[in-house]
């Protein structure tokens, strides 16, 4: 392969909103990077075998850009857009990642200020602050010169800024743009009580978060940062070892990320496997989750991930004398050692009592060898134990791994389990705007809209 060859096509950006999914993206990012043996602090390609063990394995959610440092280096550069009203957050990562980040002002639209918990503010803001000031289509081009076939969506629904602007950003690709792409969104649920929202109005902005995602994202997964937070405090040793995207930011500059580092690692460790099932050279496309979750009700899934902490000393010598950290007896190990988890705050009695019989889900396995028949058995007995799926309502989809490289596996699990949770979020919803409306009124956001929102939302969790 000529270091100057073109990239492959269906090129995928991940567009990040708010404070959260700022910080989560580019700790997908990271993980991405240290996935391939990469330099996350100087992503670069080096000669023909960095490009066979690296590029293929990007495939289109990386630019490359000949000749920019001189000499034989050619920098790596992700195709992301961050976006908020606080510009503090995007010039944190661009500032300490120069290097990933180098395209600058193109990767990030950034506005004047919060949007004080409210979901009808932000998209009011999106439109007149964002939309108006900056050229969408442009910026988007500056990122993929090809019409772009995918977008990857990570924000926090309990907020105002990251939930409305996805939102609008959502609704803003599907049906103001040309483009036939595929969006993704990986929306975290807050923890009340722990996290900086307010209950009424968190779930008020759920609500039409989640109408939203029913209308305009092709594949919607879930996050709790309730069971995010459990499980980083359980593996909390073991996170300690690991570095993360946070690490490298100023001291003094940390805006908070630092309380979210463990739960960030593990959701990048799901977000970046979601990205490697289609940016690999595997036989599934991004488009085919669209296709998979067209007919399902609810149309959104919850990870399962396996190892919940992955290893960073995966290139080292230890592991690579290591006979299975690359294969399913090591999954089966870290199973027995309980080190995987569900990504969602969903009770195991709900999988049992609420899961329904056409419930699915879409396995991503990253293993040595051929996953033959012994191998996907394995896993088949692993999800029915735990989901009782039917072996005909499984999906594999195998990821190329490196010789070197940890296995993983991240199911992607469509259960009507996790409808007690989002209706009880809806009650309590329409319980309290009474007392919001006039507040969001003023946003533009009426009780006519909000109503009609409330009751796709309760008709597609019940």
């Amino acid at each position: 392969m000529s270091k100057f060859a073109p990239l492959p096509p269906a090129p995928v950006i991940m567009t990040c909103f708010g404070h959260c999914g700022i910080g989560l993206g580019a700790e997908t990012y990271r993980r991405l990077l240290i996935d391939v043996g990469a330099d996350p602090l100087k992503p670069t390609l080096k000669g023909e075998k960095d490009e066979s063990r690296i590029l293929k394995r990007y495939g289109s959610t990386i630019l490359r850009f000949p000749n920019a440092y001189g000499g034989n280096e050619i920098p790596l550069i992700p195709r992301a857009l961050l976006i908020d009203l606080d510009p503090r957050a995007a010039n944190l990562i661009l500032q300490s990642y120069p290097d990933l980040f180098a395209l600058r002002d193109k990767h990030v639209i950034s506005g004047s200020g919060g949007a004080a918990r409210n979901w009808a503010e932000g998209r009011t803001r999106f439109i007149k602050e964002v939309s108006t000031k900056y050229d969408m289509q442009k910026q988007l081009a500056s990122l993929s010169p090809e019409p772009v076939r995918g977008f990857v969506v990570p924000f926090a629904m309990g907020g105002g800024t990251g939930a409305s602007f996805a939102s609008a950003f959502m609704q803003y690709i599907k049906k103001d743009t040309k483009e036939h792409a595929t969006i993704a969104s990986f929306g975290l649920l807050p923890e009340f009580g722990w996290d900086p929202v307010i209950l009424e109005a968190s779930a008020i902005n759920i609500v039409m978060n989640l109408e939203h995602q029913i209308k305009y994202s092709d594949c919607s997964i879930l996050f709790s940062n309730k069971r995010l937070r459990e499980l980083a405090q359980r593996h909390e040793k073991r996170l300690e070892k690991m570095s993360s995207i946070i690490d490298d930011l100023p001291k003094e500059h940390e805006v908070g990320w630092k309380d979210y580092r463990g739960m960030n690692l593990i959701a990048a460790n799901a977000m970046s496997m979601f990205v490697a099932s289609f940016a690999r050279e595997t036989e599934w496309d991004m488009s085919n989750y669209r296709t998979w979750l067209a007919t399902k009700r609810p149309r959104f899934a919850v990870p399962w991930v396996i190892p919940i902490v992955p290893e960073e000393r995966q290139w080292s010598s230890d592991l690579m004398a290591s006979t299975k950290h690359n294969t399913m007896e090591g999954i089966v190990e870290h199973i027995n050692k309980k080190e995987d988890g569900i990504l969602f705050d969903i009770d195991e009695n709900d999988i049992r009592d609420k899961g329904g019989p056409k419930d699915s889900c879409c396995a991503l396995v990253k293993v040595k060898g051929d996953f033959e028949a012994k191998e996907r058995d394995i896993l088949k007995n692993m999800i029915k134990d735990r989901f009782h799926i039917e072996d005909a309502r499984m999906i594999f989809i195998k990821i190329p791994i490196l010789e070197t490289e940890q296995a993983n596996v991240t199911v992607l699990v469509n259960t009507k389990a996790i409808g007690p949770k989002i209706l009880e979020i809806a009650s309590e919803a329409e319980a309290s705007w009474d007392a919001f409306k006039d507040e969001y009124g003023k946003w533009g956001l009426s009780t006519e809209e909000f109503k009609a929102s409330l009751m796709d939302v309760v008709h597609e969790f019940s």
